[in-house]
């Protein structure tokens, strides 16, 4: 078989540079980072400033919140007073449902703007979730059935029930 001239200096040259490295003696130039196109350029994002609320927003969106607070503590309560009666398995089904919390965060939180919204605002959503949880294992827990036997202690409820009292109270401080 025959190979044509330019067939032969090809494999020559590629073999030299196999044996070479396919390096050259000039030495890589580094053209140091490509700044981005203009549109991909980051823009400087403002600093947040956080401004504390009025006295009176923060106030009123207090006030929604310990109301709330209280009716978990009176529906708690209720259980306690009902437990061990016919009483309790229609507490219970109205309690298990009882998502009121996320009604009064709402009507709370429009008290504020992003910039006036106190910390303490979600705090108190997180506990008082944590409270109903609470109330609503607890009333999971007792059935009619375990009548004979004392109520289990609820003083879970109770501690998270203070956390989101006191987290309205921050609220109100605007904290």
């Amino acid at each position: 078989m025959r190979h044509s001239p330019t067939a032969a200096i090809f494999t020559a040259t590629a073999a030299l540079l196999l044996a070479t490295g396919c390096s050259n003696d000039k030495p890589d130039r580094d053209p140091g980072p490509i700044p981005p196109p203009p549109s991909a350029r980051a823009t400087p994002q403002p600093t947040r400033t956080h401004r504390t609320a009025t006295v009176a927003a923060r106030t009123a969106a207090a006030k929604i919140l310990h109301a709330n607070v209280q009716h978990y503590r009176n529906a708690l309560n209720t259980g306690r007073r009902t437990w061990g009666t016919s009483q309790f398995g229609p507490w219970q089904t109205k309690t298990l449902t009882d998502l009121t919390y996320q009604d009064a965060f709402t009507t709370a939180d429009q008290h504020f703007t992003a910039d006036t919204e106190p910390d303490s605002i979600n705090t108190w959503h997180d506990d008082i979730a944590a409270a109903t949880d609470a109330i609503n294992q607890w009333a999971q827990h007792n059935t009619l059935a375990t009548a004979a036997e004392p109520a289990p202690a609820s003083h879970d409820a109770e501690a998270a029930l203070t956390k989101a009292d006191q987290d309205a109270a921050n609220v109100a401080a605007g904290k």
